[in-house]
């Protein structure tokens, strides 16, 4: 499970604050447990639609998908329970060229302009 900030226009309306804080989970490893979310979909950054997923009882953020992520569900990491945010450390940013200049980088996370891009495969 990778880790992640994001700081593209639409996390900064979603989270009214500079970056979303995430957990990028593969599609089959997510599962929703309990309740019925209620979906918006939306132009994201890129052009594509992303879908964030609320709570229909409270109206948080849950999780995001998009066609530019196939395969991931982006949660939120605020939805977590058990001190998640103290266990949390990012491994990367993405959209840094939308972050306010006043947000330092995370030391050591992996810096992304744009979005997340997967490493390419090494050559043989």
């Amino acid at each position: 499970m990778l880790k992640a900030l994001c700081h593209c226009l639409n996390c900064h309306k979603t989270t009214s604050s500079t970056y979303s804080t995430n957990w990028v989970v593969p599609q089959p490893a997510f599962k929703v447990v309990k309740g019925e979310p209620t979906t918006y979909a939306a132009a994201g950054g890129s052009g594509n639609t992303a879908k964030r997923q609320f709570c229909n009882q409270c109206s948080c953020v849950m999780w995001t998908e998009s066609p530019v992520f196939a395969g991931i569900v982006v949660v939120k990491a605020g939805v977590m329970d058990d001190g998640a945010f103290e266990k949390f450390k990012p491994a990367s940013e993405t959209f840094t060229s939308r972050k306010p200049g006043w947000v330092p980088c995370i030391a050591d996370a992996t810096q992304f302009p744009e979005a997340w891009q997967a490493a390419a495969p090494a050559k043989e």
